[in-house]
């Protein structure tokens, strides 16, 4: 069975699958570094309650599958410069799914100053990424990445290229099959999808994304991703990395 999702009409836009975004944060921790600023690094995990406070707030979606779903979550992200900086994740995170024209968008929070925003769209090969946004904080300076893709449909194996002001990404994408994990104590039906890009240009790098979508609701039950980026600076390469491993554990969203 082929995930499902909500239908609509599809952004006439494009941009990457799960990109890092790293090499933005660079350039602006070099310019902090130029500048001889002296920048504090600080990290605090975004909550649940507040993921559901926006939620509402946002006039709260009316679809049935609408809502806040928590994750057990496991890893972080770092950057060399500056002396380094870590940042672990909390032990749940959540995704917030609103109807969107084309389908739905998803928003990870993981920290105040650290989220993904995607927008899945249902086409007639199944499921494409329509649009994703990253956010990254470090040392007090946030950056918002956006990448625009061309040739992205997420069920079926093929190629895609990114592109950004920074550089580009080019990629593949593997159906590695179908499935099931247990939520809540429960299986529930899956189909396992890998993309694995490699980062040119302006920034360097390669990076793997892992989704287990629902058969039913097209929403991810599990989403695993591993990326290593740097950039050549007037200070030398500074390198961005980031593992993340999220975990369904209700199928039942807070509202």
């Amino acid at each position: 069975m082929t995930p499902k999702l909500y239908k609509g009409k599809r952004p006439k836009r494009r941009t990457a699958w799960l990109v890092v975004g790293g090499g933005a944060i660079v350039a602006l921790l070099v310019a902090a570094i130029v500048g001889g600023f002296f920048l504090n690094d600080t990290a605090r995990p975004a909550s649940i309650q507040d993921a559901v406070r926006r939620f509402q707030a946002g006039g709260a979606g009316g679809g049935k599958l609408d809502g806040v779903y928590v994750y057990a979550t496991k890893g972080g992200e770092s950057i060399d410069a500056l002396g380094g900086a870590h940042h672990r994740y909390p032990a749940t995170t959540g995704i917030t799914a609103v109807g969107a024209p084309c389908g739905v968008k998803l928003r990870w929070d993981a920290l105040q100053g650290r989220s993904t925003t995607w927008t899945l769209c249902s086409t007639r090969a199944g499921v494409e990424l329509g649009t994703e946004e990253v956010v990254h904080t470090f040392f007090g300076q946030t950056d918002d990445t956006t990448y625009a893709c061309a040739g992205s449909e997420l069920l079926q194996p093929g190629s895609f290229r990114c592109r950004s002001a920074r550089g580009r990404e080019d990629g593949t994408v593997r159906v590695i099959g179908r499935g099931s994990l247990e939520v809540g104590g429960k299986p529930v039906s899956v189909l396992h999808v890998r993309t694995v890009a490699t980062i040119s240009g302006g920034d360097e790098g390669a990076e793997t994304v892992d989704w287990w979508l629902g058969t039913a609701t097209g929403l991810p039950v599990r989403v695993a991703f591993t990326s290593r980026t740097s950039r050549k600076t007037v200070v030398g390469r500074v390198h961005y990395a980031e593992d993340a491993d999220l975990r369904l554990l209700s199928v039942t969203p807070r509202r």
